[in-house]
């Protein structure tokens, strides 16, 4: 089999494209609250879960409104969750753990679809039951999980 080198082909990105005229990175989204690094929690450590995920793992700032109970807006729903014996962490860990086994179902994909059933706000303050539709992101910087808008 015969290759056939072109000098499109053969260029890196900065040949091709010019030099970037801006970088944000992930650690700058982090320091910056547009993503929440939960990397200690979605871990096989002493801290994380029980087949975590090898990588760093950060959610965006929308999901962490939903998985956040603790949050000081004194919101009713964050209340009636908490009295229910919910919290911030449990939520965390059933949002990892979906994406962990998403993942695994689709090791060689960069971008994984991920459910998650989750009390939410209602009318009127009150918690319903909600499926989250949410995105698992690869890329060499580890995973990001957040809403298919957010990414």
């Amino acid at each position: 089999m015969t290759t056939i080198t072109t000098e499109a082909n053969s260029a890196t990105p900065d040949e091709f494209w010019g030099e970037p005229i801006s970088i944000y990175t992930r650690q700058q989204a982090i320091e910056d609250g547009v993503l929440v690094d939960v990397s200690d929690w979605a871990g096989s450590g002493p801290h994380g879960m029980l087949g975590g995920f090898c990588v760093p793992v950060a959610m965006t700032r929308a999901l962490w409104e939903h998985v956040d109970i603790d949050a000081d807006d004194h919101a009713p729903w964050r209340d009636l969750a908490r009295q229910r014996g919910e919290s911030t962490r449990g939520r965390a860990h059933d949002v990892l753990w979906m994406a962990s086994l998403a993942a695994r179902r689709s090791p060689r994909a960069d971008r994984i679809p991920v459910g998650v059933l989750m009390t939410a706000e209602g009318s009127r303050g009150r918690l319903v039951r909600k499926t989250l539709r949410l995105e698992a992101v690869t890329d060499g910087d580890g995973v990001t999980i957040g809403f298919p808008e957010d990414m």
